[in-house]
């Protein structure tokens, strides 16, 4: 993962400097696009029929309600219709049923409560137009996460973003914030609330500011409403007028004209962190070292704002509650940091006690800003008053993109064109185009240069909006789509040179996707929220330069004395406490400390100190040991070394506890082949790699492909089709990991890595030979890519099917809602066995938990990595974590009974239990790192090079032997036990 974070960042580091040096060449004015002719009825359709990314894509709700209002389609007003939940016209066999109300108020409702479950309703309209919808909902007992369902009108989805709407659970603070002894303050747990709320029908990313309309025609229809996660009950389905809401300066003139008067001498705060309610477990308190935020102190951690990196998703609010003294007008605002957006205001929509006040608070502008800003909702120089009875009122902010959705869409738009466009000349010219061809493309593709201008055209509107929300010309901000558009016009102006050019058109396509995800986060950091008169000046935003500096030599004194690996203290300082390093980030070392705290300590009475070790630093717990000051536990060691670790003696046998066997049984049995050494078992993993082969349903239908691929032979028979329409295959090839990619083909085709106990390497067998064909095969006879982004391919259906790992899964299920749908995830094809089974043996990298040799606290140890692998603890772990990072952060738990009970989709795990049935890894011997490195190179030259395959495996066991017998003659491993300890050798276990 670390290697994909900075080749993206190397990748981001090219692009700007290409940006710098072509902006100075180019100049990127606003002229560029004078030279373009203007356009109309330009078909820009593909030759591989359509201009979306397959062709069973619904439209975006703008392109709907844009094409349905062309066709006369126009709000209608005055109509309200109800049905309540029970009263429905169907309901799925399995999945749904009527139930009493939770709440015993309503009487009868319907439960969605698993996958498959949908009901429908008919709904009866008088007049055609566009209508609302929404529905009053009651979050059941499920795995804590939002609840999300599908809407359908006539058993179909009018337009994508339909396909999947997100319905908020309700949290708060189930107790206050706790402290350690040394006084820091840590976040409390989050406890859901349970209740009846309402809520329209709104695009789940928040791109569109107001609920979604839907045109009905007059007549019957059917509203479906299918379960896609968590179970929840209907309480009623409303279909409405769409509301639309009076302007700010309507409002004002109604409070005139009720002769409302402005409240005096009040400035009330109430402090964000301490919110009422929240959409979700991750908006949690956290800490800000600025001396104005409130409350402060510079010794220790304050969670003292709340928001920032958590808050920055569509359908997430925060809750406050609000005292007005009195009957009057107010102003309302915030201490706020919009910092991470350069030059674009955040912006949130106002609810005051459930319902947006006017019209403009439905996107309240937050301005970026580099340092902290206090301002009213409204215009910066004279705030918006609003209206509050005396008594309690409910404030209530919630993530908003509308004012960047066009330009989103415009991207998007553009993305897919070029996709399309792309697989056309590939299609063409294949993947590796003669450079001394002519190819005319002009002549194979229909209207390649007006569209490739109507192209830029889009892309330059999306500039211009930027403009227009304050972005400055010549902003970093804008680099993406400057040199896309500029692209687009160079190539207009040149296509002789796409052939040649075709890999830039290629990244530059990815940089779009790249920006509308970067931009779509829009965080927002609030210290408190402000109730003030009009004769009330605003709070000061910063604490000022005195403060600031103080505040600075503060910090850099402390520095020498403080210790930033350690996370809280421990109950005692009599040596007498367990120590615990872990080799993972700040965020999920705390959650481990806490949990140790008020589970493990609290029932095992083991005190626990726990500390940061940076990921990827495995050279640190090398450098521990051999000073003699390793601790007792680590976790989150590389997979790869604690065979290192044995050979040396510095790790314990976990085999030697008489409860091991227990304790393995959590895992496949695969799953500790790694950690296996001379009948010695030293790691237990903690969480587990997987590949799993994605695929567009949608891609697929259209090509006719009905039979998702089984087996290896049925991927090659599918390949010439891709490839004659411009697609690809996708098999992940990468120097660091090629042992894993080659294993699959190994292990299905009953091969193995090593010999004789671990003293060669079995790649000279008949097995590997054929497996290395077969796999090299994909490269050199159907020439699928070698390198390649899956995931932006797979988005823009350029490689429709392909294996990737766990990371592929987790970006394409929060990061690309347009396929929401759209692809699946099944277990990796295999090769059929003479039984008829389908051999589908793969392994999976993994983090681990070891205990060192050196440690006196060995029963205390060993309690601790059971508690910790424990499928309990491993659960409200996983859970834990993605509440406070998000999905992305979601636990791949390595221990199988947890992985069932995480909150991820029913089909998703179920999916991956079928994979793990056949989970293998391969066993670590010493020398183990020569197999990884000659596996790349016998890769690079056969296929690279035009190696012969059996010459090149050849050479490589012979390397790979040769390092095997000097590290085993190195550490004395086959030498008798009694002159191995004659020879100062040690216990080898």
């Amino acid at each position: 993962m670390l290697r994909k974070y900075t080749v993206s960042i190397l990748v981001a580091v090219v692009l700007l400097a290409a940006f710098i040096g072509w902006s100075k060449s180019r100049g990127f004015s606003d002229t560029a696009m004078a030279g373009i002719p203007e356009y109309s009825d330009v078909d820009q359709s593909s030759i591989l029929g359509g201009t979306g990314a397959g062709s069973k894509l619904e439209p975006s709700y703008t392109a709907y309600a844009s094409q349905a209002g062309k066709n006369g389609a126009a709000d209608t007003k005055g109509i309200r219709t109800v049905i309540r939940g029970a009263d429905y016209k169907a309901i799925s066999p399995a999945g749904a049923a009527k139930r009493s109300d939770p709440e015993g108020r309503i009487g009868d409702v319907l439960a969605l409560a698993d996958e498959g479950g949908w009901v429908e309703y008919e709904v009866q309209i008088a007049e055609a137009g566009f209508y609302q919808m929404g529905i009053t909902y009651y979050a059941l007992e499920g795995k804590g996460s939002s609840v999300q369902r599908s809407v359908q009108i006539d058993g179909s989805f009018p337009f994508s973003q339909t396909k999947r709407i997100v319905f908020p659970r309700m949290w708060k603070e189930a107790a206050e914030p706790w402290f350690d002894k040394m006084g820091n303050e840590f976040n409390p747990k989050q406890a859901e609330v349970s209740g009846w709320q309402y809520r329209d029908f709104r695009d789940p990313e928040a791109r569109v500011a107001e609920p979604f309309r839907y045109y009905l025609t007059k007549g019957a229809h059917t509203v479906r409403i299918g379960y896609i996660r968590e179970p929840a009950a209907i309480g009623e389905l409303r279909v409405f007028s769409p509301v639309v809401l009076p302007t700010y300066e309507e409002v004002s003139a109604v409070y005139k004209q009720k002769g409302y008067q402005t409240a005096s001498d009040t400035l009330i705060k109430v402090q964000a962190e301490a919110a009422a309610l929240k959409s979700d477990p991750t908006l949690r308190r956290v800490d800000d070292r600025e001396p104005a935020t409130e409350p402060f102190e510079r010794s220790v951690i304050r969670l003292n704002t709340i928001g920032g990196g958590s808050w920055r998703d569509g359908s997430q609010w925060l809750e406050w509650e609000v005292e007005a003294p009195e009957s009057a007008l107010y102003n309302l605002g915030s201490r706020f940091a919009a910092k991470w957006l350069n030059q674009v205001p955040v912006q949130r929509t106002l609810y005051i006690d459930g319902a947006v006040p006017f019209r403009e608070m439905n996107s309240v502008d937050f301005p970026y800003g580099s340092s902290w800003q206090v301002q009213g909702f409204g215009d910066k120089e004279t705030p918006y008053l609003f209206y509050l009875e005396k008594g309690k009122h409910r404030l209530r902010l919630e993530v908003q993109v509308g004012q960047l959705g066009p330009v989103f869409e415009i991207m998007q738009d553009v993305s897919t064109k070029m996709s399309y466009l792309n697989r056309e000349v590939i299609l063409i010219t294949g993947t590796n185009p003669d450079p001394n061809r002519e190819w005319e493309l002009e002549k194979s593709v229909p209207n390649l240069v007006p569209r490739l201008h109507l192209m830029a055209r889009d892309l330059d509107r999306a500039i211009q909006t930027m403009y227009g929300l304050g972005v400055e010309k010549g902003s970093t901000e804008l680099a993406s789509i400057l040199m896309a558009r500029d692209l687009m016009i160079d190539l207009a102006a040149k296509p002789d040179t796409i052939p040649k050019r075709i890999d830039s058109f290629s990244t530059t396509q990815t940089s779009l996707s790249s920006w509308i995800t970067s931009m779509n986060k829009q965080k927002l950091q609030l210290d408190y929220v402000v109730l003030k008169s009009p004769d009330r000046q605003w709070p000061e935003a910063g604490a000022g330069a005195i403060k600031q500096f103080a505040l600075g030599v503060y910090d850099f004194f402390t520095s020498f004395t403080k210790d930033y690996r350690k996370i809280g203290s421990t109950r005692d300082d009599n040596g007498n406490t367990l120590k615990v390093w872990v080799a993972r980030g700040r965020d999920w070392v705390q959650l481990i400390k806490q949990m140790a705290d008020d589970d493990f300590t609290a029932k095992t009475g083991i005190n626990v100190e726990v500390n940061i070790i940076p990921t990827g630093s495995m050279n640190l717990f090398m450098l521990a040991m051999t000073s003699g000051k390793a601790p007792d536990v680590a976790l989150g060691v590389d997979a790869g070394i604690p065979i290192d670790f044995a050979l040396r003696d510095g790790l314990v046998d976990l085999g030697k506890f008489a409860d091991y066997k227990d304790v393995a049984a959590r895992y496949r049995p695969g799953a500790l082949v790694p950690y296996r050494f001379q009948n010695g078992n030293y790691a237990l993993p903690e969480n587990q790699n997987f590949y799993m082969m994605f695929y567009r349903k949608d891609i697929m239908e259209e090509l006719g492909i009905t039979k998702i691929p089984e087996t290896w032979q049925e991927v090659m028979d599918i390949i010439p089709k891709l490839q004659q329409n411009g697609m690809d295959f996708y098999y992940p090839h990468d120097t660091t990991g090629a042992a894993a990619q080659f294993a699959p083909f190994l292990f299905q085709l009953g091969g193995d890595f090593y010999g004789t106990g671990g003293k060669a390497s079995a790649l000279d067998t008949p097995q590997a030979l054929a497996a290395m064909k077969m796999w090299s095969g994909f490269y050199t006879n159907y020439k699928i890519s070698k390198e390649a982004s899956f995931y932006n391919r797979f988005r823009t259906g350029e490689m429709p099917i392909g294996v990737a790992d766990y990371q592929t899964y987790m970006q394409l299920s929060t990061a690309a809602p347009e396929l929401t749908g759209w692809w699946e995830m099944r277990p990796i094809p295999g090769i059929r066995r003479a039984d008829g089974v389908i051999d589908r043996s793969m392994g999976g990298a993994s983090q681990t938990g070891v205990m060192f040799s050196t440690t006196k606290k060995e029963q205390e140890s060993w309690e601790f990595l059971k508690w910790w692998t424990s499928a309990a603890v491993q659960e409200r772990f996983g859970s834990e974590l993605e509440a406070i990072m998000g999905t992305e952060a979601r636990w791949n738990t390595a221990n199988v009974e947890a992985l069932r009970n995480l909150p991820w989709p029913q089909a998703d795990i179920s999916a991956i239990l079928r994979q793990w049935d056949w989970f293998k890894e391969r066993e670590i011997v010493p020398g183990d790192y020569y197999t990884t490195r000659y596996i790349n190179n016998i890769w690079n030259e056969i296929v690279l090079n035009g190696k012969n395959t059996r010459e090149a495996l050849e050479d490589g066991v012979k390397e790979i032997n040769k390092e095997i017998r000097k590290k085993r003659k190195e550490f004395q491993l086959d030498e008798p036990l009694e002159a191995s300890a004659a020879n100062g050798g040690g216990d080898r276990r």
